[in-house]
């Protein structure tokens, strides 16, 4: 259960959120709003990735601004842009990830093919990531928030860039993790999620334009 209690995030005195409270449960919630609206501000503070102005953030019970080492133990994130070393392979980037996770050679190596195999990048397991294209890129970021099995995954317009098919592959990587998994995530093509269980959760934000 992740739990946000009256946060808000200014930029420079531009207030963008604003106290805002909700509690997130297991399972898949979409955060909605206008462009603009803070939609990406909220899952950084929600992956701790950035600090509230105020308020605070809590995964099952314990404060994730005090003390977010114990939090990112349970964390999966995939941001929309990810700065990959390109003179890696995509396998040695997932093994990389899954050392910081605590994840032992063997064990990042074997779920690492696994989940390149889901989402149809196992032949390509062994090229430098500067020969990915934006769509395999994207892949390869949804891939290592999900290392480790995390129960709490974070994760920016997953589907970005991908065709009808391959974001189909991800949907129900997604929503096959939300049976055990906190899950936040964003999204432009609800549409495509029709036959998927979730909530959503709208921000509003005080960003003006």
């Amino acid at each position: 259960m992740l739990e946000i209690k009256s946060v808000s995030k200014a930029y420079k005195k531009q207030s963008v959120l604003d106290t805002l409270s909700h509690t997130f449960d297991t399972g898949v919630t979409i955060i909605t709003g206008k462009s603009g609206v803070g939609k990406s501000t909220l899952l950084r503070l929600c992956a701790s990735v950035e600090k509230p102005t105020s308020g605070d953030i809590f995964w099952q019970g314990c404060s994730i601004v005090k003390r977010p080492k114990p939090f990112r133990k349970a964390l999966g994130y995939a941001p929309q842009q990810i700065d990959f070393p390109l003179d890696i392979t995509g396998l040695d980037f997932l093994r990389y990830v899954g050392a910081l996770k605590g994840m032992s050679y063997k064990r990042a190596s074997q779920q690492g093919l696994a989940l390149l195999e889901r989402l149809e990048l196992k032949s390509d397991a062994d090229k430098f990531i500067q020969m990915y294209s934006g769509g395999m890129r994207r892949r390869l970021g949804l891939i290592q928030a999900f290392l480790g099995a995390p129960t709490c995954i974070i994760l920016d317009e997953p589907t970005a860039e991908l065709d009808k098919q391959t974001a189909g592959l991800v949907n129900d990587m997604v929503f096959e993790a939300a049976r055990d998994a906190t899950i936040l995530m964003t999204t432009h093509l609800t549409d495509n999620l029709e036959a998927y269980p979730y909530q959503e959760y709208a921000v509003t934000g005080t960003q003006k334009k």
